[in-house]
């Protein structure tokens, strides 16, 4: 008898160890993981018929739902725009994670540009990611610090500094992710966006 109270008494401090787990990182966090709709995402570009909303698909993601969206091949290129909670005072994101998984219909006729666009207090902060998604669901961790490899302006900028990145982190007004990666047709697929907090 003795030993089964000792492992309900377990039990019940591990069931709210993981909860207290739970709730801090959602606390220290702000994600999307498109379980029920799109949560306010929108895209920017030659994409989806000059329409912002993008696709919601409740099955196919990582897990789960998912967005995608498709190129208009018009000759722009076209972003994720996150949603009003990803944005504003994000002081405590600095020296924190920005991450996502991207998905691409095709891998060929490939072309680099800017892959995360961050903006605020008249300042444009980019960053190039290590290598393109795949057409299976690809994860990336962003550092967000200046010697991650943060550019201002555009991707041959200069070094952003330490002042550059609190003051875009302080006021932050766009965060964009891109979504196309071929020159040609394609479908970009996002899920999974996690900005982290201390």
């Amino acid at each position: 008898m003795k030993n089964k109270n000792l492992y309900f008494i377990i039990a019940v401090v591990i069931v709210l160890i993981i909860i207290l787990l739970l709730f801090t990182c959602r606390q220290n966090s702000i994600c999307s993981y498109f379980e029920k709709d799109d949560e306010g995402w929108q895209v920017t570009g030659d994409v989806q018929n000059q329409s912002a909303t993008p696709d919601y698909n409740s099955s196919g993601g990582n897990p789960r739902g998912f967005l995608s969206a498709t190129d208009e091949t018009t000759g722009g290129i076209w972003y994720w725009n996150a949603p009003e909670k990803f944005l504003g005072s994000k002081n405590d994101a600095l020296n924190r994670k920005l991450c996502f998984d991207l998905k691409q219909s095709d891998i060929s006729n490939q072309f680099d540009a800017p892959d995360v666009i961050l903006e605020g207090g008249d300042i444009i902060l980019v960053y190039t990611l290590p290598f393109h998604p795949d057409t299976i669901w690809t994860s990336y961790s962003v550092d967000l610090s200046p010697d991650a490899g943060w550019k201002k302006n555009d991707a041959t900028g200069p070094s952003a500094t330490t002042e550059e990145m609190i003051e875009v982190l302080s006021r932050l007004t766009s965060l964009k992710i891109r979504g196309e990666y071929v020159v040609g047709p394609d479908i970009g697929s996002l899920d999974n966006v996690c900005l982290f907090l201390r």
